[in-house]
């Protein structure tokens, strides 16, 4: 593990993050919790670590982000039931920042709710200069570990 990995996951244990969610309702619905680790091209930029907490139509994900480069890290998360997009969000940190997040994403209202939830993280804000390929946590039956590494 490089020093720069090591700082992320220091500052997200700091932070009080707990990467799984073990204690929440979507915790119940019986799919395996997802972790994921990326970068957007080298760590020493910045990046993010975090879980998704399955539940039967929405997903709970948590983690924290960290900017080293001093441009700002924006991380994008998309979900998908299929093809289609059915709900979508982004967090950003400020420049030279670890933060943590936690929310929910899906349509609580949609029957069978979504499969997949599609992460990338971005250095820059406005323009992002260098991202991570994206990565997909499938609601399954496997815990995946992603990373763009």
């Amino acid at each position: 593990m490089t020093s720069t990995r090591l700082a992320l996951r220091t500052g997200a244990v700091a932070a009080g993050i707990v990467i799984t969610v073990a204690a929440t309702p979507a915790a119940a619905a019986g799919w395996p919790n997802d972790s994921f680790d990326l970068c957007p091209t080298t760590c020493a930029i910045g990046g993010t670590i975090g879980g998704v907490a399955w539940g039967n139509r929405t997903a709970e994900v948590q983690g924290s982000m960290t900017d080293i480069e001093g441009s700002g890290t924006t991380v994008f998360f998309e979900a998908y039931s299929g093809s289609v997009k059915i709900d979508s969000t982004t967090r950003t940190t400020p420049a030279d920042k670890t933060e943590p997040f936690h929310f929910t994403i899906g349509d609580p209202d949609r029957v069978g709710g979504f499969d997949r939830l599609k992460i990338q993280v971005c250095q820059g804000r406005s323009t992002p200069a260098w991202c991570s390929r994206p990565v997909n946590a499938d609601r399954d039956g496997v815990a995946e570990a992603l990373s763009s590494l």
